[in-house]
């Protein structure tokens, strides 16, 4: 990913803020030339420097048939996104230099990845999912709710995956380049904006 250094998001503490707070991520693989793109949701794992991804799909799945054969995949995590029009800059206005832009946030993750066909790994895997996107909700539902013999059922057409992460990288492209003026404007054009990521893009450009 092409990060020019005033949009580089060097902390790996922020980098996992944003992995935690989108987890559904798009994964690439890649087998004798053949690309596997998929979108799946991805756990956060905190386990040496750059931490671990666990994830899970079906036995029929591609990434399942690949199999020992995939040696690395990239992992892309994107915050919303929203079109930024060059009417809501403060400055420039009368020389006309100003341009349509997009305002975004991502993390690029790399590693090895290892298939695991474990019940017990499964079953423990599901849990924690399930409970990052619960613990805020009252009440927050759990796999204790669910039928025992209907949740094996389901873990057994499953497999599990882990990606080491051996490499990060993040971009913040939030008009960090324009003046406190601007942002100010964008932050309010934004709130007010009907897009879908418009509001979520205001939230995170900083004044």
């Amino acid at each position: 990913m092409y990060v020019q250094p005033l949009f580089s998001m060097p902390e790996v503490h922020e980098m996992h803020e944003v992995m935690r707070d989108y987890p559904l991520a798009t994964l690439v693989a890649s087998r004798a030339g053949q690309i596997e793109v998929d979108l799946l949701p991805l756990l956060l794992v905190e386990a040496g420097p750059f931490g671990r991804l666990a994830g899970h799909v079906g036995r029929s799945h591609d990434l399942a048939v690949m199999g020992d054969e995939m040696k690395s995949v990239t992992v892309l995590f994107q915050s919303p996104n929203a079109y930024i029009s060059p009417t809501w800059y403060v400055n420039g206005q009368r020389s006309g230099r100003n341009a349509p832009s997009w305002n975004y946030v991502a993390v690029q993750a790399q590693g090895r990845i290892r298939l695991i066909d474990d019940a017990l790994w499964m079953r423990a895997h599901l849990e924690s999912l399930a409970h990052a996107q619960e613990a805020q909700r009252i009440p927050p539902w759990s796999a204790s709710q669910t039928d025992p013999e209907f949740l094996a059922a389901a873990a057994s057409r499953l497999i599990g995956f882990e990606v080491e992460i051996e490499s990060l990288c993040g971009k913040r492209f939030l008009s960090q380049q324009r003046t406190q003026a601007d942002r100010l404007s964008l932050i309010q054009h934004l709130a007010r904006d009907h897009g879908p990521g418009a509001s979520a893009v205001s939230r995170l450009i900083k004044p």
